[in-house]
Formats: C-alpha cells, sequence, structure tokens
C-alpha cells in the first residue's frame, strides 16, 4: 500500500512519501530532497562575468574563483546573477556576489583572485653587491604584475653589463633602482675630454680625478691646459663638458 501525504511549510512545498509494507508490517519515510545548483555552475558564472569585465588584453589571465565551501547546497536557480561586491578591481583580489531571483531567492560571495602574467628578470642564483651581470646570471620568468616591484625590469639584455647595487637573492626580480652602470672612468686614467655645444665639437686629452660610471659628473683635468672641469661620463668612456 502506497500513501503519499503532502505538507505545506511557509511557501514551500514538502512531498513525504509514506510506504507501507503490509505483509512485513513495516513503514518507511523518503524526504523528496530538492535539486541543488551545481558548484561549478556558480564558479564558471563568476569567472565569466570577471573575465568580461577586464580590459582589452586580459587573454592570458588567470582566474581563481574560491568556493563554494564544501557542504553548502543551494537550490536550482533558473535566474542567476552576479556583480562585485565592493570596489570593482580588474586585478587582483575581489569579491563577487553570486544571487538567486527565481525560483527561489539565495545569495552568496565568493573571493576571487585574477592574476596577470607578465615576464620580468630575476637572478638565476644569488649574487653579491658590485657584481657585474652576465647574461648568465639572467633569467625571464612570468609572475603575477600585480605582486612585482615597482620598476621591475622586463628586458633581460638591457642589464648585461650593470653592477649591482646590493646583494640579491635567487630567484629576485631586479629593478632599476637596484642597479648602476659599470665604472667606466677611474681616478688618474686618460680619458678623451669632449667640450661641444653651439655647433662646436673640441677633443682634448683629459686625466681623470675621480671615478665615474654613465651620467655621472667627474672632475677632468685637461692634460694640455692644467686646468679642471667638471664634465659628464657618457656611454663611450668619454668625458663630456657642454660649452656655454
Amino acid at each position: 500500500m502506497l500513501i503519499r501525504l503532502y505538507f505545506f511549510s511557509g511557501l514551500r512545498l514538502l512531498a513525504l512519501a509514506w510506504v507501507v509494507n503490509v505483509s512485513l508490517g513495516v513503514a518507511t519515510f523518503a524526504w523528496a530532497v530538492p535539486a541543488a545548483e551545481s558548484p561549478a555552475t556558480i564558479r564558471a558564472a563568476v569567472e565569466a562575468f570577471v573575465r568580461a569585465g577586464l580590459p582589452p588584453g586580459g587573454e592570458k589571465v588567470k582566474i581563481d574563483v574560491q568556493g563554494p565551501a564544501p557542504g553548502l547546497r543551494f537550490p536550482q536557480c533558473a535566474d542567476l546573477h552576479t556583480a562585485y561586491f565592493g570596489n570593482a578591481n580588474p586585478y587582483g583580489a575581489q569579491t563577487v556576489e553570486v544571487r538567486c531571483t527565481a525560483p527561489s531567492v539565495w545569495s552568496l560571495y565568493l573571493p576571487v583572485r585574477v592574476d596577470r602574467p607578465q615576464g620580468v628578470v630575476v637572478v638565476a642564483r644569488a649574487l653579491q653587491a658590485g657584481h657585474v651581470l652576465t647574461a648568465a646570471d639572467l633569467t625571464t620568468v612570468e609572475r603575477d604584475a600585480a605582486r612585482l616591484p615597482p620598476g621591475a625590469v622586463t628586458d633581460a639584455q638591457a642589464l648585461v653589463g650593470q653592477v649591482l647595487r646590493y646583494s640579491v637573492a635567487a630567484g629576485q626580480p631586479l629593478v632599476q633602482s637596484m642597479l648602476t652602470g659599470p665604472q667606466l672612468v677611474h681616478y688618474g686614467q686618460s680619458v678623451s675630454l669632449i667640450a661641444q655645444g653651439m655647433g662646436v665639437r673640441l677633443v682634448a686629452l683629459g686625466q681623470a680625478m675621480a671615478d665615474g660610471r654613465v651620467g655621472q659628473s667627474v672632475l677632468v683635468r685637461n692634460v694640455q691646459s692644467g686646468r679642471v672641469v667638471s664634465g659628464i661620463v657618457d656611454t663611450q668612456g668619454q668625458v663630456v663638458v657642454p660649452l656655454q
């Protein structure tokens, strides 16, 4: 004998099936469990929402949607909506609200991490301050751009010949403030002293009175006149003095 009883609780209809086995005199009860929304469907909706809001060029972005927590069940939804909770941020950590409006009303908030990979130059091994960088010291890896220090260098070739101002650990990204140019001028060294400006270029032999790197100002004594002048070291190790 099968008897079905229906109970109303608020706006929800609960179905109770009562099965009686007459021959054994045993009655069993079974509740009909409502269908639940798939966690994968919820995560996919959040990822699609976040990806749609990314700036152009975000094809390589990695989106990590966390949750829903294991064991949580939400009724199946026919009308699912997503929105940012708090300030929208294209990259980094953010929170997305997931809201269902039909047939049941429910909502939850999921944390999301958006990583934007970017190539950055790191050192392949630990190096000491004063080390002159070579191509073998450097490698390029992909890191999340939001977690990189300001000024992180992306061109390894541009760093060859640069000098470390500080000691660095293996795998550490290099930033321009950690580097300085090679010492091209040494105290007592003979250098080309270039005086130029207003269409005039004069070359004389000078003697450096200080060490100098590219872009630094050094004092140089003109060997012929004995006059001491201040000039800027260029990329070729010459000292350039502007004519006024």
